[in-house]
């Protein structure tokens, strides 16, 4: 009788690892590459078995696991020198319509996929002292997440109730409408990436994903 036996991981030398490593990154980088050509604007990065979160592919969260020879650390070769079979998981790239599909994903903080259109924007909490010339640009919300317009400009300045009685205040112009808080009054804004962040990010990845050679090792 014929047996056979189930193969075994083998063990690696460093310059069968730096091989290995040329030939999974090229592999990895091409199944990318096809699914950003066939319009990928979403991605699954799995931190566990079953911690998968869904992100828009211009997600700041995202262009690590893009990266993928900076995510073959010493560490990880060390793994792939004992065990040739040994991978790191490569987020799944989904066009708008198979992302839709899904259900129950948790979605990403970060950039907000909302694909739902349900979902809770994500909002950042600070006092209106705290808001800065950086913010310009930021969208302004009530504590529900409803814009109040862009930030054009906030200007601390003094302010009079009905009674003529003085008091500090900052001024808040926005896009829609000018808005006075008390100093250390709660102000909402729209914890997302600017629309110029994300717009260099589809740069970047049109840049990394799009067709042409692939880049040097």
């Amino acid at each position: 009788m014929l047996t056979s036996e189930s193969a075994e991981p083998q063990e690696h030398d460093t310059a069968d690892v730096v091989e290995l490593v040329d030939r999974i990154v090229a592999e990895e980088l091409e199944a990318l590459r096809r699914a950003f050509g066939e319009g990928a604007e979403f991605a699954i990065t799995r931190a566990g078995r079953r911690d998968e979160t869904l992100h828009r592919l211009e997600c700041p969260s995202v262009e690590p696991h893009l990266d993928r020879r900076a995510r073959w650390t010493d560490e990880h070769r060390r793994r792939l020198a004992a065990d040739d079979t040994y991978r790191i998981p490569l987020p799944a790239l989904l066009t708008r319509e198979r992302a839709g599909a899904i259900s129950g994903m948790r979605g990403c903080k970060v950039c907000w996929p909302n694909l739902s259109g349900t979902e809770p924007r994500p909002l950042k909490r600070i006092t209106a002292r705290g808001l800065r010339p950086q913010h310009a640009g930021r969208v302004i919300a009530t504590p529900t997440g409803e814009s109040l317009g862009t930030i054009i400009r906030s200007t601390p300045r003094r302010g009079a109730d009905l009674f003529g009685v003085e008091h500090d205040e900052i001024e808040v112009v926005t896009s829609s409408r000018t808005i006075r808080y008390a100093p250390d009054e709660d102000v909402h804004l729209w914890d997302l990436p600017s629309d110029s962040q994300a717009i260099e990010r589809k740069l970047r990845l049109f840049t990394q994903l799009g067709s042409g050679p692939s880049p040097a090792a």
